[in-house]
């Protein structure tokens, strides 16, 4: 019989193939794992109302209440559920390094986030919008050559900011209570967030004012970890049941009724 030899070429292929093929069976294993565990564990965010935030020492919102309803399409219990609150910055990396199993956190679907992560269907739109002082004499992001705009780290309006309005000089602070802080102070002039979560903001806080129009809308998905297909199909899956049965439009009336003349339903 003869020997087969392999060349530093070949045998790099077969490890590259292994790799992948090994990735990909630990991605499709994704929902068994949590069913063994016995609760899902789903990344929120908490200081984005109304998709996630935090009343009474406990964890509320949208995106809270969709990681309920899909814990309950797994156990049939909302309850068997855990949720870890994470940051635009970091919801990425605990989801690779399977410190959360799903992502339910605001999180706008780009090209860029596709290559990372595996996204549902879109269940939400929105633009993003410039806060200011009650004070300030800004129209829009026009108006803010020269000025200081504060933004959150890893979230898209870096980079909306940077090329809407390149002259703007840039501060990222790293949670949104601390970002209105440096508004109000005039630590910064002004701060670009969603759409709906400047909307919600400004319900608490009458010193403060969004001005402009909502620019450049994205839809918001859901993500798991990438080449998990298994997963991403039951999520989708979940989610047109809820379309079907009322609970998308329960959830909408409960957290956006107000806000409706200004936003688009995906």
């Amino acid at each position: 019989m003869r020997a087969t030899l392999h060349t530093p070429l070949a045998l790099a292929a077969i490890a590259l193939t292994m790799l992948v093929a090994a990735e990909k069976v630990d991605a499709q294993s994704a929902l068994e794992t949590v069913k063994k565990r016995g609760k899902l564990v789903v990344g929120v965010k908490t200081d984005a109302p109304p998709f996630g935030t935090v009343a009474n020492g406990k964890k509320v919102g949208f995106d809270v209440d969709i990681a309920h309803r899909l814990a309950k399409a797994l156990f049939n219990d909302e309850n068997q559920l855990e949720l870890v609150g994470v940051t635009d910055e970091d919801r990425v990396p605990f989801l690779q390094s399977k410190k959360v199993d799903i992502i339910i956190a605001a999180m706008k679907i780009t090209e860029e986030r596709r290559r990372l992560v595996e996204f549902s269907d879109p269940y939400f739109i929105s633009g993003s919008l410039l806060l200011v002082p009650k004070t300030s004499a800004a129209r829009g992001l026009e108006d803010m050559a020269g000025k200081t705009v504060a933004t959150i780290p890893g979230a898209i309006q870096n980079t909306d900011v940077a090329d809407l309005q390149p002259k703007a000089h840039r501060v990222q602070f790293a949670e949104l209570p601390e970002t209105l802080r440096a508004v109000k102070v005039g630590q910064v002039d002004g701060h670009v967030n969603d759409e709906i979560i400047i909307r919600t903001i400004l319900k608490d806080n009458p010193d403060l004012k969004a001005v402009g129009k909502p620019f450049i809308p994205r839809p918001f998905g859901i993500a798991v970890r990438k080449g998990d297909t298994e997963c991403i199909n039951w999520v989708n899956a979940e989610l047109r049941k809820m379309l079907s049965d009322g609970t998308y439009d329960r959830l909408w009336k409960n957290y956006f009724a107000e806000f409706e003349a200004t936003l688009v339903r995906p």
